[in-house]
């Protein structure tokens, strides 16, 4: 089924929340609570893997529930407006310095934090869950999610680039670092909010929730223990499938190497390059712009060559050449927009096209479960995302701990400034060639996920499907 122009751009909208919030917390949250709230790499990293653990709790029963949810306004739209407020809130008090002791503080920012991500999983796998509900057509999911990226490097752009711009006009009015910090986490919140109030009241597109809608008798429990019973169940059941374990794998792999990539980042060019505020958001720019300017040719070749190939190819190329770059060396501002452009391929062909390829599994899953679970799917994709974030920042915060990295010093002992290198270079790449060894068995392609939907199709009119015929696919 072909989406109207005005769902597209609609949904697209909402993409700017999560990968404002995304990348301004990966980017800048390890260097705002070392540098800024005066709190050590190795508790800094702690902070943010409590963090990402807490939201890998969160993301399954908020997409548990959603799949249940029945209202008049369908499944998904109800968790974009209730997340919309306190997502505004929570990123401004997130970066608010406060003046108090250093156990303070740790009780301060973790509390923060663990709010943040409550938010950002309220909204992120409904948000993500709903692209499945809106087209069930293979290429045109690629399409959808190529609007959403358009968006996305919207959030980047407020996130990562914003960032360095706003501190930097603010000290220059005068504001202290700490203030120039509080105004970044407004922006960023108040953006992010508005752009799911946005996506949420535009979108009048029905889904079958809303359809099947019945107005209940009374009220229930959020979640009595047969419904955890139950959750456990269904996870349970989907994470047997073959299709998931790569894909959620290959997510893991991916993102521990964005995410040290991205949080490391800053302080190469801070550290190692000695580069300005205006240089840094300079860089920040190139890989915001260029993905954007990457998203229609990746969305061309997807449609000409497959997903998967596109995937392993985008990743794989520029996991080899970040690897090659250590050694080569990158020690200008030229060798740096390279390295900007190689990164900027790789997170736009995970970005566009993983949950595009999500979105496909969500289909091999209703085939053999019977019902439609793609919340319950997207949340674990999330999960994914928190368990790798929390391992790289709390590994990225040990390595510069150990490598004697001093967070109030303006130059950096050899050795923070040998490893801080390792981590913007060779380990990302390491991480991004295995993606590709991993993606490589992943099962669905166009040919499989057409053989898919004429089963589910002919099971809609009554003829029984033996999923055996299918046993390729997900065992």
């Amino acid at each position: 089924m072909k989406l109207s122009f005005r769902t597209k751009l609609s949904y697209g909208v909402g993409g700017i929340c999560d990968n404002a919030l995304y990348t301004l917390s990966g980017t800048y949250l390890l260097l705002y609570l070392t540098t800024v709230a005066g709190i050590s790499p190795a508790i800094a990293g702690t902070i943010t893997a409590i963090g990402s653990i807490w939201e890998a709790l969160c993301g399954p029963i908020v997409g548990f529930k959603s799949d249940g949810t029945r209202t008049r306004f369908g499944r998904r739209k109800p968790f974009l407006l209730m997340a919309s407020f306190p997502v505004a809130i929570i990123t401004s008090l997130l970066f608010t310095a406060i003046d108090a002791s250093m156990t303070v503080k740790v009780i301060y920012y973790t509390v923060m934090i663990i709010l943040f991500w409550t938010s950002f999983s309220s909204e992120f796998i409904p948000y993500m869950a709903w692209g499945s509900d809106l087209t069930e057509d293979y290429h045109e999911r690629t399409v959808l999610r190529s609007y959403a990226y358009v968006f996305n490097q919207v959030g980047m752009c407020i996130g990562m680039v914003l960032p360095t711009v706003i501190v930097d006009y603010c000290m220059n009015l005068g504001r202290t670092t700490a203030q120039s910090w509080q105004m970044v986490g407004i922006f960023t919140g108040v953006c992010s909010g508005a752009a799911l109030l946005l996506c949420a009241l535009t979108i009048h597109k029905d889904d079958k929730a809303k359809k099947d809608f019945v107005k209940p008798e009374k009220k229930g429990k959020f979640l009595d223990l047969k419904q955890i019973a139950g959750m456990f169940k269904e996870y349970f059941e989907i994470l047997k499938l073959k299709p998931i374990q790569f894909i959620i794998g290959s997510s893991v792999v991916y993102l521990v190497a964005n995410t040290v990539f991205s949080s490391d980042r800053v302080f190469y060019m801070t550290y190692n390059l000695g580069m300005s505020q205006k240089e840094i958001s300079m860089m920040m720019l190139i890989i915001t712009v260029s993905g954007v300017v990457f998203v229609p040719f990746i969305a061309k070749l997807a449609g000409a060559f497959d997903k998967k190939t596109v995937f392993m190819c985008g990743i794989g190329g520029a996991g080899v050449c970040l690897m090659a770059s250590r050694f080569i060396g990158v020690n200008s501002l030229t060798a740096m927009i390279v390295i900007c452009l190689i990164y900027s391929v790789a997170n736009t062909c995970y970005w566009q096209l993983l949950p595009s390829m999500l979105y496909d599994v969500c289909e091999v899953e209703e085939l053999i479960s019977g019902q439609k679970r793609s919340g319950a799917v997207i949340s674990l994709q999330a999960l994914s995302e928190s368990l790798s974030i929390a391992v790289a920042m709390q590994g990225l915060g040990i390595v510069l701990e150990m490598a004697g990295f001093v967070s109030d010093a303006a130059v950096q002992p050899e050795t923070a400034l040998t490893w801080v290198s390792n981590c913007f270079t060779f380990l990302p790449g390491l991480f991004m060639v295995l993606v590709v060894v991993m993606i490589s068995r992943y099962p669905i392609n166009k040919k499989v996920f057409t053989r898919v939907m004429d089963a589910l199709e002919r099971r809609k009119q009554g003829i029984e499907v033996d999923v055996k015929e299918f046993e390729d696919i997900f065992e």
